[in-house]
C-alpha cells in the first residue's frame, strides 16, 4: 500500500471511530420503596439503553425496568394477603450529575399494576398511575443514588375485581418514598464545586 493510501485509510479509520456512537449501557438498579407507610425492597432491576458522559455529567435517555415482585396488604375481612405486583416506568428519563456531585433525573412516570393475589379471586385490571417521581441525590464513582422522599399514588379507577375501594385504601395516598441505586461509574464532571443542581425538595 502506498503512503498516500495508508494515510487515507488511517484517517478514515479515525473518522469512523469518532463517528460511532457509544454503546448503550444497562445499569443494575437496587433500592427500597415505601407505599402507604409500608416499606419493602424493590426487586433488582435495570436502567437500560443509556450512556453516561463523565465529561459533562449527562446520563442519556433511559428507562427503569423491574421484574414482578410480591408484598403484603390488608384487605378488609380477608386480613393480610400476598400481592404480586409490577412496578414499571411508562416514559423515559435523563439525568445530570453536577461538578459537586449533586444529581437529578427528569421526572419519572411510574405505574403499579397488581397482577394477582393469594386469594382465589380475580383482581385485574388494577393499575395505579401515572405516579410522578422526582428523583435527586448524588453521583460518584461508586454509583448514582437518587430518592424521592414523598410522592403520591393516585387512586385507581379500575374495578380491581370489585375490590377497588379496599385496595385504594391500602395503596393510594402520599405516605410514600423511594430510593434507588444505579450501579456504575458516575464520577462528577470537572467543574465548579458550587455548581449545584436544584430540583423540587432537593438542594444537595
Amino acid at each position: 500500500m502506498c503512503k498516500s493510501m495508508f494515510v487515507a485509510a488511517s484517517a478514515f479509520a479515525v473518522a469512523v471511530a469518532f463517528a460511532t456512537p457509544a454503546l448503550a449501557d444497562v445499569f443494575p438498579v437496587t433500592g427500597t420503596i415505601t407505599i402507604n407507610g409500608s416499606a419493602s425492597n424493590l426487586p433488582s432491576g435495570t436502567f437500560a439503553n443509556a450512556t453516561y458522559d463523565p465529561a459533562t455529567g449527562a446520563l442519556s435517555t433511559g428507562k427503569f425496568a423491574f421484574p414482578q415482585s410480591t408484598t403484603t396488604i390488608n384487605v378488609g375481612g380477608f386480613g393480610d394477603i400476598t400481592v404480586v405486583y409490577q412496578f414499571s416506568q411508562t416514559n423515559t428519563s435523563t439525568a445530570l450529575v453536577a461538578g459537586d456531585g449533586t444529581a437529578a433525573m427528569t421526572q419519572v412516570a411510574a405505574k403499579i399494576e397488581i397482577i394477582s393475589t393469594s386469594l382465589p379471586l380475580t383482581v385485574t385490571p388494577c393499575r395505579f398511575g401515572p405516579i410522578p417521581l422526582d428523583l435527586a441525590g448524588t453521583g460518584a464513582a461508586t454509583g448514582l443514588d437518587l430518592e424521592d422522599r414523598s410522592f403520591t399514588v393516585p387512586p385507581t379507577t379500575d374495578s380491581c375485581g370489585n375490590f377497588r375501594d379496599v385496595i385504594n385504601s391500602q395503596l393510594a395516598g402520599s405516605d410514600n418514598s423511594i430510593a434507588v441505586h444505579l450501579a456504575g461509574d458516575f464520577t462528577p464532571p470537572p467543574g465548579d464545586d458550587n455548581d449545584t443542581i436544584f430540583v423540587d425538595g432537593f438542594d444537595g
